[in-house]
């Protein structure tokens, strides 16, 4: 479709400047359940978004469709929605930057990949599922999904980006079954290279975390030497990357504010946003065209930037760094592709200090027990003792509570081993001094 007919009819609407972009995006997705396909499915989506500045004020537009009468929908809503706005809030949308850092991340080869592979590889790791130990009574899980995305930007300065990925994963659910406990594991594994998975790996941690769990108890409530698994952490500091947003530090809703330049965190700690490693996270442009950085968040404990889109980088007045998203009809804040640093030791290196600890591996609730303005928390945890750095007898209903800037402060350090999460965060396994831990 030729988007200079949208950019001439926008003119003609008076609206002084304009931009469109077009997301796709198509999904496979199959799963088996007691050695039959339980669902197949073949999905795709595409959402359309426009903006532009009319008579000064902003104003946006979305849609699913792509067809001829859709420029004329989008320009009206344009004006309409501008109509709304009662103050000019943008002179002008951004025209591009100097230079864009591009990499082709879309990867073939997996899109050649066969289903029946696919297929086979599902069945495969079902059957060693079921044959790895007598006490898995069942395959909760067993799916392999895959998907492509494309992105488009043009706007009325002749700026054009574009950029296309894809990725796929397995996932396996296991549920075992000891007397009358029953307990379950699972595994996913996420990347973009078929030829890295590994089914009997996949499997073998499944039916771990499943077994491992057998004869959980509660520990004595108290302060322990805590050690948060890799996906603890990574959702942790989701709420803390979420208070580096600027929008939140302009609307006063953040626990950083004025933190910039000041030590927020151990000096074990180092963030950076990586937008242009290349992985399946990779984007080279944000939601306004801006070409996006790489970029230090947290550097050894020191605060070093906030998120920031042109209308809250002009608010603040620097330059914006990449990380405009669309939020519904507003462009907000997001990040992606989070990297931690992580430490030298080994797992079992870094928690061979501890006399005793916990190692907390599952958490629930922490959506609601997560006070995003304090940074204050508290949630159920599962996990396991720690006694003379050896991890031992495993833990359930307890409760894991702290703040989030002083358990950073308290951070003693990761071991070496990292994953990229589904999340994008790359972070391995994390030693704290001492958090809260509720139990009998």
């Amino acid at each position: 479709m030729k988007f200079d007919k949208f950019f001439a009819l926008a003119k003609e609407a008076g609206i002084s400047e304009s931009q469109i972009q077009i997301s796709k995006s198509s999904s496979l997705t199959i799963k088996l359940f007691h050695h039959e396909i339980d669902n197949y499915q073949v999905n795709s989506s595409q959402s359309v978004v426009a903006c532009g500045i009319y008579n000064g004020k902003f104003g946006s537009a979305r849609t699913e469709k792509l067809d001829k009468d859709t420029f004329q929908f989008l320009i009206d809503e344009i004006k309409k929605s501008a109509s709304f706005i009662e103050e000019e809030t943008v002179s002008e949308l951004f025209k591009g930057s100097e230079k864009y850092h591009k990499k082709n991340v879309f990867n073939k080869a997996l899109a050649s990949v066969p289903t029946e592979r696919k297929i086979a590889i599902l069945h495969e790791i079902e059957d060693k599922a079921y044959a790895a130990d007598p006490r898995i009574k069942e395959v909760t899980e067993a799916m392999y999904s895959e998907s492509v995305g494309e992105s488009y930007f043009y706007n009325s300065h002749g700026l054009k980006l574009s950029q296309k990925s894809n990725y796929y994963y397995f996932l396996l659910g296991v549920a075992a079954k000891s007397g009358e406990e029953t307990k379950t594991g699972y595994e996913l594994f996420l990347d973009c290279d078929f030829d890295k998975f590994n089914p009997d790996e996949l499997v073998k941690k499944a039916v771990k975390t499943a077994l491992d769990k057998f004869g959980g108890t509660q520990c004595k409530a108290g302060k322990y030497p805590t050690v948060l698994h890799s996906d603890i952490m990574s959702a942790l500091l989701s709420y803390f990357l979420n208070a580096c947003s600027s929008d939140e530090v302009q609307r006063k809703s953040s626990f950083l504010i004025d933190k910039i330049g000041q030590k927020v965190a151990s000096s074990k700690l180092t963030i950076e946003e990586r937008p242009l490693e290349k992985n399946i996270y990779f984007s080279y442009f944000d939601a306004e065209g801006v070409a996006t950085q790489n970029k230090f968040v947290v550097k050894k404990g020191v605060l070093q930037t906030y998120f920031y889109n042109l209308e809250t980088a002009k608010k603040a007045g620097v330059e914006s760094t990449g990380n405009a998203a669309w939020a519904g009809s507003k462009i907000g804040i997001s990040f992606e592709n989070i990297f931690v640093k992580p430490g030298k030791q080994s797992f079992e290196e870094l928690i061979a200090p501890i006399k005793e600890g916990v190692y907390i591996t599952e958490i629930a609730g922490l959506g609601t027990g997560m006070n995003a303005r304090s940074g204050d928390f508290s949630c159920q945890a599962d996990g396991f003792m720690i006694r003379d750095g050896k991890i031992a007898e495993p833990l359930n209903l307890i409760t894991l509570s702290g703040n989030l800037l002083k358990m950073l402060q308290d951070l003693k350090g990761f071991s070496n081993r990292v994953d990229l999460k589904p999340s994008g965060t790359t972070v391995a396994d994390a030693y704290i001094k001492k958090m809260s831990i509720g139990g009998k």
